[in-house]
């Protein structure tokens, strides 16, 4: 069984490497990088001409759960299932937003020397803090990509309408789980999720926005068992 698979804001294949060594051959991951476009509306167009047209299962984490709700949005037809990682299909945090705002002013005036210790570390949970695989991890695929990718990711997604009232009149399962500790997901967003019958909604403890890589055989049991079609276990 393939899941197409959209990886978040300057993260690539490495990103699901972890959980796919968990999972075994029972699901294959296939990585689909985030388009090199202007704009959220290129991006869906990008990834239509990229994806199967016949239905298929989709998961997204946090840039990339954003736009795999936007393309199931658009393309509801070809959609089977849809997981959401470390995003709730709404707009930035304030805070975040101003942040990505100041990075982006820094990077233009002093140029792009890699994502700080700092605020790799802001991503991981309290447990994961100081795991220094998971930091070097961050700042590789980081390196990888580099700065024309992150100025391209960053302005293009700085504003994103929320898009859950769409999201809802869809058909197809959708399952959205988030990090316990992650400081990046809006309360107000978790509790309208919470209390519809819509999503299902599951939470890994010990874990911030990183869930991929902090809590690969958590996210890989969920996988198998929303991908399979069952019920995933409270």
């Amino acid at each position: 069984m393939d899941v197409y698979c959209l990886p978040g804001t300057m993260c690539d294949h490495r990103l699901w490497a972890f959980t796919q060594r968990a999972i075994g051959t029972s699901i294959k991951l296939v990585h689909c990088a985030i388009p090199m476009e202007n704009t959220l509306d290129a991006m869906v167009e990008a990834l239509a001409n990229r994806l199967p047209k016949e239905p298929f299962d989709l998961l997204g984490f946090s840039m990339g759960g954003y736009l795999a709700c936007a393309f199931a949005i658009k393309y509801p037809e070809r959609v089977q299932r849809l997981m959401v990682l470390s995003n709730t299909a709404t707009g930035l945090l304030e805070s975040e937003r101003k942040q990505r705002e100041v990075a982006l002013n820094w990077v233009s005036s002093q140029g792009y020397r890699g994502i700080p210790k700092k605020k790799a570390q802001a991503m991981l949970g309290k447990r994961h803090k100081d795991n220094m695989d998971l930091l070097a991890l961050i700042q590789a695929m980081d390196t990888t990509l580099g700065e024309a990718v992150l100025i391209q990711q960053l302005t293009s997604s700085l504003d994103r309408p929320s898009l859950l009232s769409e999201l809802e009149q869809t058909h197809f399962p959708i399952c959205v789980s988030v990090g316990e500790e992650d400081e990046l997901m809006p309360a107000s967003a978790l509790s309208h999720l919470n209390h519809s019958d819509r999503y299902e909604v599951r939470v890994a403890a010990d874990c911030g926005h990183m869930l991929p890589i902090e809590q690969p055989k958590w996210l890989a049991d969920v996988l198998v068992q929303f991908y399979s079609g069952g019920c995933v276990t409270r």
